[in-house]
């Protein structure tokens, strides 16, 4: 979420006359604490909105013919919610008699998102200052300059995008209402925990843009503000600054106390234990267990799998069964494809008919790479760029795509899986093998050669080794 207080056209605004007339009544009357939440969608994924809380559903807004929403609660906590909408999500600050419109496109969701009604100025600040953030985190490389830099200067960088930002902040805040005491603790922690990050990261980049063997020594005063962090937030442990924030502390206790040359399976499990001696709140706790845990898999050399001593250490320390579950469901996946055997043949169906087809004489004679994909955890815009880009760079390799969500979504009606070659787009049957060793949901890349032998059996799109993997597949053709 980024700020920009950009100009807002009229036509933002165009809402059902009762709609406005009932959000003006309402909220015209003195103490009345009705708190109503709406909007239009345009371009909708689904024919609703999640509305949740610390990361739990608690409402599901229809969406009408008109692509609009609206619901009113008379008992709402002030605080900060999400709302989602298909694989997107944003955040959204009530207080007791706010009215709270909102207007986005799918396409473009954070971009096009804008706020009206009362309360919208608070929100405003939250989905500019998310921008702004994920500018810098975009432009990260850039922040590699900085890290090369001894301490005094690095200080002075960070000292000056701190004034940047808390200028903005005190021009924003000079033109609005009033904030609530919740809010500016929410507002002071997305201004100033993304510039306590860079200080945490700032010895592990700085050993690795000099080469050294040993962590820069820093002075005394250099984590001063560590004084004012509770890493126990209860109120701001769904706000992703603050999150990142203590997920990258975690990992500097966690690393600057590591004996030098320590291996990753020993890091993953320092730092598993260093979660379990910090964080006190339980939800918070194990998220952050099974994200380590998730991060170790995907990170592993070539094909994903987890370390045995970190796997027991996880089921140990963390007290949530279904994320133990869902650990041990993607340990089991990883098994059941095996690298240099054959692929076990399973069945599919095209999109554009029920015909039943086995995976083997689809792929038959060709390297293939066959992506197994969800909107429950991509977007589809980040789905279709991704295969454009790895279809042109390897036009010898043959992409197969498969949707494993029951409820398989019309490419037609997605802007973004229209793009998708609907000849290289499957379903897996009710049936099918697939389903044995897709028991985590989560998507996975398999890489086969033109013999139907596994290369890997569990990667994944993003992944950096993924490219080395296919160079290497599509040489074999030769």
């Amino acid at each position: 979420m980024y700020f920009c207080l950009n100009p807002i056209s009229m036509k933002h605004f165009i809402f059902p006359i009762v709609a406005i007339m009932l959000l003006g009544c309402n909220t015209a009357k003195t103490g009345d604490t009705t708190t109503y939440f709406g909007g239009q969608i345009i371009n909708p994924k689904s024919d609703f909105v999640l509305l949740l809380k610390d990361d739990k559903v608690i409402d599901t807004l229809p969406i009408n013919k008109s692509n609009k929403f609206i619901k009113s609660y008379n008992s709402i906590n002030e605080g900060l919610y999400t709302f989602k909408h298909g694989t997107e999500f944003q955040y959204v600050y009530f207080e007791p008699g706010d009215s709270i419109l909102i207007r986005l496109n799918t396409w473009d969701f954070d971009e096009s998102l804008v706020f009206s009604g009362k309360g919208s100025e608070k929100n405003e600040f939250l989905i500019n200052f998310f921008l702004k953030n994920e500018k810098v985190e975009k432009e990260e490389k850039k922040l590699y300059q900085y890290f090369i830099l001894d301490e005094f200067p690095f200080q002075q960088k960070i000292d000056s995008l701190t004034k940047e930002r808390l200028r903005f902040y005190n021009d924003f805040s000079a033109n609005a209402p009033e904030f609530s005491e919740g809010f500016k603790k929410l507002a002071t922690t997305a201004l100033y925990f993304p510039m306590y990050r860079l200080k945490e990261m700032y010895p592990y980049y700085y050993k690795w843009a000099h080469e050294l063997d040993d962590f820069p020594k820093v002075s005394e005063t250099f984590y001063d503000f560590r004084n004012n962090i509770n890493l126990n937030e209860e109120s701001l442990v769904s706000f992703y600054p603050y999150q990142n924030y203590v997920i990258s502390y975690l990992y500097s206790l966690t690393y600057t106390d590591l004996p030098r040359g320590d291996k990753k399976g020993k890091i993953t499990n320092k730092l598993l234990h260093t979660i379990s001696e910090n964080i006190e709140l339980e939800t918070f706790k194990n998220t952050l267990l099974k994200r380590v845990v998730v991060n170790d898999f995907l990170t592993s050399e070539s094909t994903c799998s987890i370390n045995t001593k970190t796997l027991a250490l996880f089921e140990e320390t963390c007290t949530n069964p279904e994320f133990v579950a869902q650990i041990k469901n993607l340990v089991n996946d990883s098994k059941l494809v095996a690298n240099k055997n054959a692929l076990h043949n399973f069945e599919i169906t095209k999109y554009n008919n029920n015909d039943v087809l086995l995976i083997n004489d689809v792929i038959k004679n060709k390297n293939t790479v066959i992506y197994f994909w969800s909107t429950n955890f991509m977007s589809s815009e980040y789905l279709a760029k991704r295969i454009h880009y790895l279809e042109d760079k390897y036009p010898n390799i043959l992409f197969v795509g498969i949707n494993m969500q029951p409820d398989a979504p019309n490419l037609s009606k997605d802007y973004f899986l229209q793009q998708l070659n609907i000849d290289k787009q499957f379903k897996l049957t009710e049936n099918s093998f697939a389903h044995k060793f897709l028991a985590s949901k989560y998507p996975r890349t398999i890489i086969v050669d033109k013999n139907g032998i596994v290369e890997n059996g569990f990667t994944y799109l993003a992944s950096k080794k993924l490219h080395g993997e296919l160079k290497r597949i599509e040489k074999s053709n030769f």
